[in-house]
């Protein structure tokens, strides 16, 4: 399942950046600039995470015991994308040439890929504590957001197909 899911971020990126000319990697048309200054010129918003885990916590019913270990992934998952960024955001990369693009991907990629090693045991222990209901729930939740956050990536017409 993290082959396919981590398989899919690789596709989608190559995708990504197939799609960069030279002159859109260092001046988006949307006036963002380029793909390291969109990453790296803002602190990151984790607001996000906390309102997602009051959410979580009405849905599910969680017990403090429960909510407790859902706010332990949230830290984790706030410290690993704090941590991404830091290292990602280290050096301005040249983006002027596809292969400087292709790289500064690639290291996007292995930057995701290390803070979802570091996060993912804190979201597999909150996992855990779910009874079957709760993880049924959870489950759909989940899968919910994910085909609501991936939708653009598929044809037109498999929108409408099951997932």
């Amino acid at each position: 399942m993290q082959y396919l899911n981590v398989s899919a971020l690789v596709v989608a990126s190559a995708i990504l950046v197939a799609g960069f000319g030279p002159a859109q990697a260092e001046k988006d048309n949307r006036g963002g600039g380029s793909v390291y200054d969109r990453i790296c010129a803002a602190p990151t918003e984790h607001g996000h995470h906390y309102k997602l885990a009051d959410r979580l916590a009405k849905h599910l019913n969680l017990t403090d015991v429960q909510k407790a270990a859902y706010k332990e992934f949230v830290d984790a998952r706030t410290k690993a994308v704090d941590d991404m960024k830091t290292t990602l955001c280290a050096t301005k990369p040249d983006l002027s040439t596809y292969d400087s693009r292709l790289t500064f991907h690639q290291n996007m990629l292995e930057a995701r890929l290390a803070a979802l090693k570091e996060e993912n045991p804190k979201l597999l222990a909150f996992y855990k504590s779910l009874d079957a209901d709760q993880k049924e729930k959870f489950d759909q939740f989940r899968s919910d957001r994910i085909a609501n956050s991936t939708s653009y990536l598929r044809a037109p017409e498999a929108c409408n197909a099951p997932v």
